[in-house]
């Protein structure tokens, strides 16, 4: 079999032109999120602007349509790629913990840490009371409210973190490191706990820099309290 020719100069150069268009656009569709994301946060969904979300990137509104079909699209974009965001930072934190209590505590320091440090971001993914862009819901053992389940549906996400928070909790449940209970449940307990830190620290209740010395004995409490 004969070898291939090696690419001439001109392919060389095409090829690298198109990936400095492609990474053009890649940085450019980031930008348009970050600002869908903070618009969002700002004027909330009835009154959210393709037009402001231009205005905050300095390009017109057609350029958005070159990225995403309409608004509907543009949000729903915004808060997927959040939670792949959110879920990688999860699954980090949690490969560099053995036991389940060291597990517990990357996934909560890592929760926290997301939320402080991505307020417009968290707050769509968590604090908007549209439905339409509600975060999509573990189900567990099957209590979840239908319109729940439902209204998830539109994100076609699974949502990593809390399948690894149910998975620590079942594993100190199983090595006797936990005291038994429903994991899901107790996942649901620990969440409201860490959301809550998060929701004060984003609030004018409570300053970020108080919130982050709590969240150690906000941890130590909720490990201890799971305990046998």
């Amino acid at each position: 079999m004969m070898d291939s020719k090696p690419p001439t100069q001109a392919a060389r150069t095409r090829a690298a032109s198109l990936e400095r268009r492609e990474g053009r656009k890649r940085e450019l569709r980031e930008q348009i999120l970050r600002a869908a994301g903070e618009e969002f946060t700002a004027h909330g969904p009835e009154n959210f602007s393709l037009r402001r979300v231009a205005e905050r990137i300095g390009y017109s509104p057609t350029t958005i349509y070159l990225y995403f079909q309409n608004k509907e699209a543009l949000l729903l974009s915004t808060v997927e790629d959040g939670f792949r965001s959110f879920d990688q930072t999860i699954e980090d934190a949690v490969n560099g913990a053995s036991d389940a209590p060291a597990q517990l505590e990357a996934l909560g320091r890592a929760y926290i840490a997301f939320g402080l440090e991505n307020p417009p971001l968290y707050r769509l993914m968590f604090m908007q009371p549209n439905t339409d862009y509600l975060m999509p819901r573990l189900l567990g053992s099957g209590t979840a409210p239908a319109d729940l389940e439902a209204a998830a549906q539109p994100l076609h996400h699974r949502v990593v973190a809390q399948e690894l928070l149910v998975a620590a909790l079942q594993k100190g449940i199983k090595d006797g490191s936990f005291r038994k209970g429903d994991p899901v449940l107790l996942a649901d307990a620990l969440w409201a706990s860490v959301h809550g830190l998060v929701s004060l620290a984003l609030s004018p209740l409570m300053a970020p820099q108080h919130a982050e010395n709590v969240v150690s004995p906000l941890l130590s409490t909720l490990i201890n309290g799971l305990k046998a």
